[in-house]
C-alpha cells in the first residue's frame, strides 16, 4: 500500500506515483502505521477535488464565430428594373399596336365591274383567267385587302379599300396589256417604213376589194420623230398576222429612261422559247421592219440590222409612272 505524505491518504493500487488529491509523490505505507480515519463530509456540503480537472484541448471551431454573423441584407436599386421594364411594356404595345394598324382590314369602300366581251366564245373560262391576272396587278402594285371575284354573264366585280389614286388603279385594272412583236408590211431598205395617213388609206393598199384578209391587221401608230411637246399624231400600218412572238412568252419588264428627253421607255426580255422564236425570225428578216404592238396600237417600230434573241424595248412617250405601270402590268399577263 502507498500513502500520501501531505494529505496521509493511503491507496491500495501500488502503480499510482501521485495523490490524487494534493499530487504529492506516495510513498510506500509501513503496516505499522494507523490508517487515517476516512473524512465523511456533511450531506449538505459537496466534495471539492484539490486538483484542477485537467481542460481538454481547446478545439477551433469549424467556422469563425464571429464570421458566422449574418451580414446585414444589401438592399437593392430595383428603380433602374422598374424602368427597364416599363420600357419593355411599351415596346411591345408599340408593336402590338403597329401591326394592328398594318394589318386590320380597311373596309372595301371602291367597287369596279368588268365585263368580258359578249362575243367572246367561253365567257365564264374568260372571266376566271381575268379575275386571276387582276389579282396578280393588285397585289405587285401593293393594294390591301382587296376582292375580286367572278359574276354571273361574264362580268367581275373588284372590291377595293380607300386607296390614294383611284384613278391610276382603275386604270392599272382594265389596261388590257396585250403585246405582241409584229412584222411590219412596208418596202425593204432604203425606204423608210410605210404609214398612210388613214386607216382607209392602209387597207386600200391591201388590194383585197376593201377588206382586210385574215393574214393581215390595220393598226394605228404614233410616230416617234415627232416633237416631243407636240400633240401625237396618229397615223397607220399594216402588219403581219399572227404576231411573231406575245406577252405569254415575256420573261421580264421594267421602265428605264429613254433616249429622248424626258420620256420613260419598257425594256423587256422573252422566256426561252420566244428568244428562240425571235432570234430565228430576225435572223432570217434582216433590213426588215418590226412593230412592238400594246394594246392593239403599234408604239414603236425597229428596223432590223442584226439577229436579236431575247432583248427589246417600247417607247411611246411614258412618263415614270406609266412606263412602271405599264411594265407592271405586262409582267402580270394580259386580259382576256
Amino acid at each position: 500500500m502507498k500513502r500520501c505524505p501531505t494529505c496521509s491518504r493511503v491507496y491500495d493500487d501500488d502503480s499510482l506515483r501521485f495523490c490524487l488529491d494534493d499530487g504529492a509523490n506516495l510513498v510506500e505505507r509501513s503496516p505499522a502505521e494507523p490508517i487515517p480515519t476516512t473524512l465523511v463530509l456533511p450531506p449538505t456540503e459537496q466534495p471539492v477535488p484539490t486538483m484542477k480537472q485537467a481542460s481538454p484541448p481547446e478545439v477551433p471551431p469549424l467556422h469563425d464565430a464571429r464570421s458566422t454573423v449574418a451580414a446585414a441584407p444589401r438592399k437593392r436599386n430595383v428603380l433602374p428594373w422598374i424602368i427597364i421594364a416599363a420600357l419593355l411594356v411599351a415596346v411591345v404595345a408599340g408593336a402590338a399596336l403597329g401591326g394592328f394598324v398594318i394589318f386590320k382590314k380597311r373596309a372595301l369602300t371602291w367597287h369596279l365591274t368588268l365585263t368580258v366581251d359578249p362575243s367572246t366564245p367561253d365567257r365564264v373560262a374568260a372571266a376566271k383567267q381575268a379575275v386571276a391576272v387582276i389579282e396578280k396587278r393588285l397585289d405587285a402594285f401593293g393594294v390591301p385587302n382587296f376582292r375580286v371575284s367572278p359574276q354571273a354573264d361574264g362580268q367581275i366585280l373588284v372590291d377595293l379599300p380607300n386607296v390614294s389614286d383611284p384613278e391610276r388603279v382603275k386604270l392599272l385594272i382594265s389596261t388590257g396589256g396585250k403585246l405582241e412583236l409584229v412584222h411590219v408590211i412596208t418596202a425593204s431598205n432604203p425606204s423608210p417604213v410605210q404609214t398612210y395617213a388613214t386607216k382607209e388609206q392602209a387597207i386600200a393598199s391591201l388590194n383585197n376589194n376593201g377588206t382586210i384578209p385574215t393574214n393581215r391587221h390595220v393598226l394605228p401608230y404614233t410616230e416617234r420623230s415627232e416633237p416631243v411637246n407636240s400633240p401625237p399624231l396618229t397615223k397607220w400600218v399594216v402588219v403581219e398576222s399572227p404576231a411573231i412572238v406575245d406577252g405569254t412568252e415575256l420573261r421580264n419588264a421594267s421602265a428605264a429612261p429613254s433616249a429622248y428627253g424626258d420620256d420613260y421607255q419598257i425594256r423587256f426580255s422573252l422566256n426561252k422559247a420566244g428568244a428562240a422564236k425571235f432570234g430565228a425570225w430576225t435572223g432570217a428578216n434582216i433590213n426588215e421592219y418590226l412593230g412592238v404592238v400594246l394594246n392593239d396600237e403599234v408604239k414603236s417600230i425597229a428596223f432590223i440590222k442584226s439577229q436579236i434573241y431575247d432583248q427589246g424595248e417600247i417607247s411611246g412617250r411614258f412618263t415614270k409612272q406609266s412606263a412602271e405601270d405599264l411594265a407592271l402590268v405586262l409582267k402580270s399577263g394580259a386580259l382576256p
